[in-house]
């Protein structure tokens, strides 16, 4: 069986989505490619998407999120963005791909490649099976409009109303979570994880993590929580950013400190942990659930991530660091009071959904095989406009 995973570089989270499909079909002995879009398409548009994203949201975090909530409230004409887009220009240059590879069913990880895909099967070049995976705890603008696409994987069934409000039809959705690496989907014992690390084993550890480009105050945060004087060991990932790992090697704490630059341990750090200070992205925040790991959130990105923060507050999972709730009593309010900590873990179990990459990958073998899944009709559009 052959398997296409579509992805585009806009940040990191739609790739690392892509790699852990990946994985999980490869177990099953799929015959798996994963395409880059841009990438493959052309050099110049990828580099303008990837740069583009990273320094509208770095440098123009507002602006990014009253974009996002025009496009939410569908106040920008879609026939302007559907132009800029240039998806039938993409369409043509993959159609040769797709004819070549002949995939059984296609996974597309953004809904970038979804609006291509839809062209192109609308167009009459693809007759295969197509699921979209939605990388975050809110309905992406656009998903509603690719009408080809026969399912959309979305993180967890609260979503459901948003999405049918939204004009998707319900048959189509398939609450089956964002997908994360086997490595966070292995049990171990947090004393355990810990004498891998070589941490100390009798301390409570907070893990601070600010996504692959180490964003986020942490420098910030480390001093607030050191001047509680709480006996915490702290463990700091700071991903690609050489910047931020240098000035926290060079920080004067009391509190036992550990940095770490870019590592692929991340999922035994989070079974160290007792809890995580992270950014709301919605891969970083599914491999936390993914560990039964309790969130504070901090500096979410105006769109997208203040979205996941709203979901993971009002399902009791996590709490947000606010102007006027500041790290340090974030950090008391969860650690401070055991039944706050236990009700946290309570609700990361009712939403959590570590087995998503291997459950999707059941559901598209079965797909490409032309068995439906359980309660899902395909003789109807997938979305409905």
């Amino acid at each position: 069986m052959r398997i296409l995973i579509l992805t585009v570089t806009a940040g990191h989270g739609h790739n690392t989505t892509a790699r852990a499909m990946e994985e999980a079909l490869v177990a099953k002995g799929v015959d798996v490619v994963v395409l880059d879009m841009y990438k493959y398409i052309s050099r110049v548009i990828y580099n303008v998407v990837d740069k583009g994203y990273l320094f509208s949201v770095r440098r123009t975090p507002r602006q990014f999120g009253r974009a996002y909530s025009s496009l939410e409230r569908r106040e920008t004409p879609r026939r302007v963005l559907r132009i800029l887009n240039q998806n039938r220009f993409l369409a043509g240059r993959l159609a040769g791909f797709f004819a070549d590879y002949q995939p059984e069913i296609i996974l597309v990880t953004h809904v970038f490649g979804a609006q291509v895909l839809d062209v192109l099967k609308r167009q009459g070049h693809l007759q295969v099976p197509i699921m979209g995976i939605n990388t975050d705890y809110c309905i992406h603008p656009f998903w509603e409009d690719v009408s080809s696409v026969d399912y959309l994987v979305t993180p967890n069934e609260l979503m459901r109303y948003a999405a049918e409000r939204r004009g998707m039809a319900p048959h189509r959705l398939l609450p089956l979570g964002i997908p994360v690496g086997a490595k966070f989907q292995k049990q171990m014992d947090k004393q355990e994880a810990r004498a891998a690390l070589g941490l100390e084993q009798d301390k409570t550890t907070i893990l601070l993590m600010g996504g692959s480009m180490g964003y986020g105050d942490m420098l910030h945060n480390v001093a607030q929580i050191d001047a509680m004087r709480e006996g915490y060991q702290l463990v700091c990932l700071t991903g690609s950013n050489q910047r931020l790992y240098q000035e926290l090697r060079r920080l004067q704490v009391n509190t036992p400190l550990r940095v770490q630059g870019f590592t692929d341990q991340v999922a035994l750090y989070m079974r160290a942990a007792d809890c995580i200070i992270t950014k709301p992205g919605g891969l970083s925040t599914s491999e936390a659930l993914a560990c039964g790991l309790p969130m504070i959130l901090v500096s979410p990105i105006p769109g997208q991530e203040d979205r996941n923060a709203q979901f993971f507050l009002n399902s009791g999972a996590a709490v947000l660091v606010t102007k006027h709730f500041p790290v340090a009593d974030a950090v008391y309010a969860v650690l401070g009071q055991p039944s706050r900590l236990e009700h946290m873990r309570e609700a990361i179990t009712r939403i959590a959904k570590p087995t998503a990459a291997t459950d999707i990958a059941n559901v598209a073998i079965q797909v490409a095989k032309g068995e439906w899944p359980e309660g899902t009709r395909h003789a109807e559009p997938a979305l409905t406009r």
